[in-house]
This record gives C-alpha cells, sequence and structure tokens, in this order.
C-alpha cells in the first residue's frame, strides 16, 4: 500500500517560482489546512480547465490557447485574459462537494452550464437527454457522476474531462 501511494507522488523540482508568490501560496495552504504540493495539484486542475474552457470558447479563441505553450512564460497576464474572456459564454457552477440538478435547473438557466471541480454531480430522473446535452456544455474535475439510466453514458461521457466515475442509477 505505502509503494503504491509512493508511486503515484513523483518528487518534482520547478525553477523560476517567484519566492513571493510562493511564499503567499504557501500562507493560502495553510489556512486551508493542506500541504503545498496538494494545493498545487488543485491549482494546476483548475488552470488546465479554465484553459479547455477557453478552447471551447470557439475555433478562434482555441487557436489562442492551442499557442499557449510557447508564450506561457512570456505574457501569463495575456494568456489569463483570453481564458477570463473565453469563459463569458458560459455560467461556470465549481467549488461545489454535492450538487444534485433537476430538469427545472438546467431550464431556468440562459447560457450553457460547466460543471467543475464538485466532488459528486447528480440528475436527477427528470433530466432528459436533450435538455441536458443543450444547457450541459462540459463536465471537469468531478469525482462522481449520477445520471438517470436513460442518458446515454457514452455521450455524456463525450462531455466530460478529469471525471473519475459516471453512474447509472437503476
Amino acid at each position: 500500500m505505502v509503494e503504491e501511494i509512493k508511486k503515484e507522488k513523483k518528487m518534482l523540482t520547478v525553477r523560476g517560482i517567484d519566492p513571493e508568490v510562493y511564499e503567499r501560496f504557501t500562507k493560502v495552504a495553510s489556512e486551508l489546512g493542506t500541504n503545498v504540493g496538494e494545493l498545487m495539484n488543485e491549482a494546476m486542475k483548475i488552470f488546465l480547465s479554465l484553459v479547455e474552457i477557453s478552447e471551447e470558447k470557439g475555433e478562434k479563441v482555441g487557436k489562442q490557447v492551442g499557442k499557449v505553450g510557447a508564450k506561457l512564460i512570456s505574457a501569463p497576464l495575456k494568456v489569463a485574459g483570453s481564458v477570463i474572456e473565453g469563459a463569458k459564454n458560459f455560467d461556470i457552477i465549481t467549488g461545489v462537494s454535492e450538487l444534485e440538478i433537476t430538469k427545472m435547473d438546467l431550464e431556468s438557466i440562459e447560457k450553457p452550464v460547466l460543471f467543475i471541480n464538485i466532488h459528486k454531480l447528480v440528475f436527477e430522473d427528470d433530466v432528459t437527454w436533450d435538455v441536458l446535452n443543450s444547457k450541459v456544455r462540459s463536465i471537469k474535475l468531478v469525482d462522481e457522476v449520477v445520471i438517470p439510466k436513460h442518458i446515454p453514458k457514452l455521450l455524456l461521457a463525450k462531455k466530460c474531462m478529469m471525471v473519475k466515475r459516471i453512474v447509472a442509477r437503476q
């Protein structure tokens, strides 16, 4: 068991970290009751989700984000700006431990929604595939998504990224 945990986690060295930013990051980790490594993992997951959101905005923003690798070091603020700009056409629900969604919930929102960083996301039995497909843009960084048995799992999976488990309720 201990060997498995050691294999999952890897010791890395990151060069070029601003000491003041690192100090603030360490302080926040402490205040949240976690360590720097765990908080860094979550921060990187959220950043990756934001990049994905940008890509989903459309081809124009997607192309800009595709060039991020080369520009990341020289223009982090410009990249962050385009990511934020890309997210304007979506509603984002994030940081919720458990969330149950009904058909009425989905129909009441104007823009497509992205569910990000949620422990358990449950779609109630009244949610149809047509409503879910038109209102849910993507599901990212979710541990468990529970769906009614009439929702096609593979079609839903196409909307998912970094989802640990999709369960059809019986």
